[in-house]
């Protein structure tokens, strides 16, 4: 009897973990600033988060970090955040920030987010799993990967090379230079690439379930023209834009 009595009460004891409550979210947002004199790229990568990096006059490269997740209350929460590690170094020119997450917790929904301000004139390399990335009027190009989330940039100038597993791309160019390219590609989601009516570009477009549609340029010349790949050029054909889809429609079309 008192063996079933005992069994009966670790029984209760763990249900009573495993019913353990954790609605209490905790954020905190801290700040960080590097001289951006000799940065000529920043590296950023986080998980559970967005980034969005967008363009200042300042000097100073900026970045406000907010950490999240759930706790049982403010204490237990306070001590689990701490677990969100974000490390920043600077070297051969080039800043590097990174979110680090637990990955013994999952029910804790530990995030990171990151929002950036940095000069024009430098270049970005971003990475996230799980969020959207964001950049806004940079003019020294970008290199960007996502997991599941979106990919969106205003008034971006220089190459881009975006790449996004479940989730859109819209990606909004002032300028894309005879030099320069646009390489885009995802497996699941629509790509809509909007360029300037006088853009000089060479284009590979193509998806395997979708569409593609090339519309408000005032001189395309088509050397395939499929309804789910087209290629040719855009005006004299100088840039390049290579752009790839799974499951999903793309569109190249005038701003």
């Amino acid at each position: 009897m008192k063996r079933i009595s005992w069994l009966l009460l670790m029984v209760i004891v763990v249900i009573g973990c495993a019913s353990k409550s954790l609605d209490y979210e905790l954020e905190i947002t801290d700040t960080r600033t590097w001289s951006a004199q000799g940065i000529t790229q920043i590296n950023a990568a986080t998980e559970n988060g967005d980034i969005t990096v967008s363009a200042t006059q300042d000097t100073i490269i900026t970045a406000d970090i907010t950490r999240s997740c759930l706790g049982d209350d403010s204490t237990d929460a306070a001590e689990h955040i701490e677990n969100i590690e974000i490390t920043d170094n600077i070297s051969g020119g080039e800043l590097t920030l990174e979110a680090d997450m637990p990955d013994d917790d999952d029910e804790r929904d530990y995030r990171a987010d990151f929002d950036m301000s940095a000069r024009q004139s430098i270049h970005i390399n971003l990475a996230t799993v799980n969020g959207a990335i964001v950049v806004e009027d940079m003019i020294a190009g970008a290199n960007i990967g996502v997991t599941n989330g979106s990919i969106s940039t205003d008034n971006l100038r220089g190459s881009i090379n975006g790449a996004i597993v479940n989730g859109e791309i819209d990606c909004d160019m002032a300028l894309l230079a005879s030099t320069e390219s646009a390489l885009l590609a995802a497996t699941n989601g629509n790509i809509t690439l909007s360029l300037p009516s006088d853009v000089s570009a060479q284009f590979d477009a193509a998806t395997v379930n979708g569409t593609v549609t090339i519309s408000g340029f005032p001189s395309v010349n088509y050397t395939t023209n499929e309804p789910n790949h087209k290629a040719g050029t855009i005006g004299a054909g100088d840039a390049t834009i290579n752009i790839s889809v799974v499951n999903g429609d793309v569109t190249i079309r005038a701003r």
